[in-house]
């Protein structure tokens, strides 16, 4: 049987959870509908009990020392322990209800719905409700269930579930094209191109310029392979681009005379706590076979 001191830790670990998973204090203790008082007490209770500091302040920021990462794993597992006991009523229910995704624009041109039918006529309660988005910057707050991504910003909350690696290339417009010779490699593109670029790729560029006196243009920069595309195709400059979603728009020259490393990956990204939700599980299992294909 548990005793109050062995509650007592229980809430530390709880309350140590929340600090860490609520970036602080001030919104852990909100988040666990008490005081920060009674935060730091069971916080305080649980240092003495294990002999170590779990939080160190700084700058107002709270984060976890090693021991208090330790001890947060603890937490981590007893918590997934406990979500177990609230999916059991779930799992004795047919699987059905509505599962809300989010695909941003650049996934969405490069996946094929297949076997959808197939789907539906094995899960005909299942409801699909999928909006397009140009940002997923903030993916904890949002009201979906699933993500499907080019970008992932690292989240206590969420886990990548699946990605698939995706290599691109460079691209040129067929008129751009036509009144240009075709570059034949990388310093053709910066002495006499316009570079559109994802900005998450600058630092590569930037190092490419180093033995050039100068680049003719400065790049257009963007966080979106969308609108790389949509420039490309605007017969802007010359961009890089997935192969995959580039091969959708007939309009562009792949120019594979010129070398490039760039691989792009796209995430199935879901919530740790609601991942294993019948529902959830088998539209995760749809999605993953999606991106397999890709």
């Amino acid at each position: 049987m548990l005793n109050k001191k062995d509650l007592a830790n229980l809430e530390g670990l709880f309350m140590l959870y929340a600090v860490k998973t609520n970036d602080g204090k001030v919104m852990a203790a909100k988040k666990m509908n008490t005081s920060i008082d009674t935060l730091n007490k069971y916080l305080d209770i649980l240092e003495r009990e294990l002999g170590s500091p779990l939080i160190t302040v700084n700058d107002r920021r709270c984060s976890l020392t090693d021991f208090g990462e330790k001890a947060f794993s603890i937490a981590e597992q007893i918590i997934s322990n406990l979500n177990q006991i609230s999916y059991l009523r779930e799992r004795e229910k047919a699987i059905k209800g509505e599962v809300r995704i989010a695909c941003d624009r650049c996934i969405k041109n490069i996946l094929s719905f297949n076997y959808l039918e197939k789907f539906f006529n094995k899960y005909s309660d299942i409801s699909l409700s999928i909006d397009i988005c140009d940002s997923l910057q903030n993916l904890k707050c949002s009201p979906y269930d699933l993500y499907l991504s080019y970008d992932f910003l690292p989240d206590n909350n969420l886990v990548i579930i699946a990605s698939k690696d995706s290599p691109c290339g460079f691209f040129a417009s067929t008129e751009y094209l036509s009144t240009r010779p075709q570059p034949q490699n990388i310093e053709d593109i910066l002495l006499h191109h316009r570079l559109i670029l994802n900005r998450c790729w600058l630092s590569y560029i930037q190092n490419q310029c180093l033995n050039l006196q100068y680049p003719s243009k400065d790049p257009c920069l963007t966080n979106s392979h969308i609108i790389v595309s949509d420039m490309v195709n605007a017969n802007g400059g010359i961009g890089i681009l997935p192969l995959k979603l580039a091969q959708k728009s007939p309009k562009l020259i792949f120019l594979n005379q010129i070398k490039c490393d760039f691989n792009t990956k796209a995430y199935l990204i879901s919530h740790k706590e609601t991942k294993d939700l019948p529902r959830i599980r088998v539209v995760i299992d749809y999605y993953k076979n999606l991106l397999k294909s890709v």
